[in-house]
């Protein structure tokens, strides 16, 4: 009996059997498996190696050159997707321009507000532009005319005193006084109503002194009837020296009489006044109730549908303070009349402008400087100007000073060739004048 038969006879009780059956199996396996074979059925038989090698090769480039291709397309379509967006937001070319021109005027700008050259640039353009804004006139064409004495017949009566004056002028021997650091300049308004084209009289005569010592604003009413010596001419009121022989003569007049010398002159004419007063917007005036009174009842304020001014505080207009101004028969607040309160106004209206005016920015005031210089006649030079506005501006000035000459208990009211005069006591008004515009009596 072979193995298999016995096996198969006692499959279900030999164990024996099928243990050398595993053993004979996996025998046979071991025997059986060939690496080398199995290579060589792995690899096609038909494909040499190298060629697979090279086909795999192919395959990755490609692989590769489809991800380039694809890569290529995305950028392409990003790209353009980019350039679509720059298309859209394309500046035009004005916008450019407009940029660049803003932007280069910006620097230019602030190279002119924050260097000293900058600024200094725009101060002498500035100053330049105001400048040339004004008259010039020093007076070289003046022709001398004749003048009629200014006489009241009604108030004189029988009072007439043509008894000359003795006039003491050992003061000027020297020449006129004049100091470092002090200007004096002749602020005139011309009254030529009745002048029949010929200059008129300077019914304002006030010296504006900036003292840069002591650095103040003052002012100084020169009343228009005091009596004075006119170099060439008669005796006469002070008013009539401007109308006899123009600048000239008047800066002779005063400094013959007041031992000063002028630095220059402003003037402006009545009628220009009220254009003057209304481009800087009016002035503030406080009225007593007699004044208002009597300038809404009388021709002072020459057209009548601005006759409705009111006691207190207001703002008149250029017409309303041209009439206030030249009031003289209604006395002021301080009890002053005659020609003595029309000065005290004249003052009066001065400090208000000033006062209006002081706290604007420059820009402000240079805007309504170029409306207003048309008005004025001048004989400051451009350098002159310059200076005095540089003076101006570094003292910083926040109040204004101000006296009359004649000064009180220094004159005689009188009468010459019948006209109604103040005959001053010229040394005590010099010693007054000299005190309140240098700070000192010269010795």
């Amino acid at each position: 009996m072979n193995k298999n038969e016995c096996c198969s006879e006692q499959e279900d009780s030999c164990g024996k059997c099928k243990e050398d059956d595993v053993n004979t199996e996996e025998s046979n396996i071991e025997e059986d498996f060939d690496l080398t074979k199995w290579i060589d059925e792995a690899v096609d038989e038909n494909v040499p190696l190298d060629e697979e090698l090279a086909l795999a090769q192919e395959e990755e480039q490609i692989l590769s050159d489809i991800s380039a291709s694809i890569g290529e397309q995305v950028q392409k379509e990003m790209g353009d997707t980019r350039d679509d967006v720059k298309q859209k937001r394309k500046i035009p070319l004005w916008a450019k321009i407009a940029g660049g021109t803003l932007g280069t005027f910006l620097l230019i700008c602030i190279l002119l507000i924050v260097t000293p050259g900058g600024r200094n640039f725009l101060w002498n353009t500035a100053v330049g532009i105001a400048y040339s804004r004004m008259k010039y006139d020093n007076g070289a064409e003046t022709i001398q005319q004749t003048v009629i004495d200014d006489v009241e017949e009604d108030a004189l009566k029988n009072q007439i005193t043509d008894t000359p004056v003795s006039w003491d002028t050992r003061h000027i021997e020297d020449g006129p006084r004049q100091e470092e650091g002090v200007i004096n300049v002749l602020l005139l308004g011309e009254e030529a109503i009745d002048s029949g084209g010929s200059r008129g009289r300077t019914d304002m005569v006030i010296i504006a002194t900036m003292n840069t010592k002591d650095k103040k604003l003052k002012l100084t009413s020169l009343m228009r009837d005091l009596l004075v010596q006119i170099p060439g001419n008669k005796d006469n009121k002070l008013n009539a020296a401007y109308a006899i022989g123009g600048i000239p003569l008047l800066y002779e007049t005063i400094e013959i009489n007041f031992d000063i010398k002028l630095d220059g002159y402003v003037r402006v004419g009545f009628d220009d006044f009220e254009s003057l007063i209304d481009k800087l917007g009016g002035v503030d005036i406080t009225l007593t109730e007699a004044e208002a009174r009597y300038l809404n009842t009388t021709n002072y304020i020459s057209k009548p549908q601005f006759r409705k001014v009111v006691p207190g505080l207001q703002t008149l207009n250029g017409n309303q303070a041209l009439g206030y101004c030249r009031v003289r028969y209604v006395s002021t607040k301080d009890h002053q009349r005659d020609d003595y309160g029309r000065t005290s106004r004249q003052r009066v209206l001065l400090n208000a402008i000033f006062d209006k005016y002081k706290s604007k920015s420059l820009p402000e005031l240079s805007l309504m400087l170029y409306d207003i210089l048309p008005l004025i006649s001048t004989d400051i030079t451009l350098k002159e100007f310059d200076t005095y506005l540089k003076a101006a501006v570094n003292m910083g000035l926040t109040e204004i000073e101000d006296i009359r000459i004649p000064a009180d208990n220094t004159f005689e009211e009188g009468y010459a060739r019948k006209m109604a005069v103040l005959i001053p006591d010229l040394d005590a008004n010099i010693k007054v004048l000299h005190e309140f515009i240098f700070g000192s009596v010269e010795e």
